[in-house]
C-alpha cells in the first residue's frame, strides 16, 4: 500500500524515476534522476547508451567450449582431472573480462601445459586471437607463454 494513496501497491522493485522539469526562461532544471541507463533532457537532446557486460561473451563461451572437448577426450585419470580443473578456473577468470588476475591465468595455464601440453596448445593459440569479451591479460600470458615454449624445452 502506498502511504498517499492506500489503493495504490508498491513494489520492491526500484523502477526508474525523474522528478518532474521545470521551464523557465530558456533555462530547464530537472530533479533527481535514478536507475535510469540514459537522459535526454530538452528540445532536440539526445542519449546514446552503451553497456559493457562483464561476462563470458558467445566467442568466449565457444572458445572453452572448444578447450573443454579436448580435455574430454584426454584418458581418464588424474591428467584429465588437473586438465579440467584448469579450464574452469581460467572460464572463471575471463568471465571477469579486464579484471582478470594475470597471475592466476599464467598459474592455471602453466598447470594445463604441464597436465595437457595439445590442450594448452589450442589454449595459447585461442587467446592470442583477437577474442571479444577476452582480457587483456589473456593475451598477454598467452604471448609470454608461447615465447617460453619456444625459448624453452621443457614443454612437451
Amino acid at each position: 500500500m502506498n502511504a498517499r494513496n492506500p489503493s495504490v501497491k508498491t513494489s520492491s522493485v526500484r523502477e526508474n524515476v525523474a522528478q518532474p522539469m521545470r521551464y523557465s526562461n530558456n533555462r530547464i532544471e530537472v530533479g533527481d534522476i535514478t536507475n535510469a541507463t540514459g537522459v535526454a533532457i530538452g528540445p532536440g537532446a539526445r542519449a546514446s547508451v552503451t553497456q559493457v557486460r562483464n561476462g563470458t561473451s558467445d566467442e568466449v563461451a565457444n572458445a572453452f567450449a572448444a578447450l573443454r572437448q579436448k580435455v574430454n577426450a584426454l584418458p581418464g585419470g588424474p591428467v584429465q582431472v588437473v586438465a579440467k580443473s584448469a579450464i574452469d578456473v581460467l572460464e572463471a577468470e575471463a568471465a571477469k573480462g579486464e579484471r582478470a588476475k594475470e597471475s592466476n591465468v599464467s598459474k592455471w595455464l602453466d598447470f594445463l601445459a604441464q597436465a595437457a601440453p595439445d590442450v594448452w596448445e589450442v589454449a595459447v593459440d585461442t587467446f592470442l586471437n583477437p577474442i571479444k569479451g577476452l582480457g587483456t591479460a589473456f593475451k598477454k600470458i598467452a604471448e609470454r607463454a608461447k615465447a617460453e615454449k619456444n625459448g624453452r624445452r621443457d614443454y612437451g
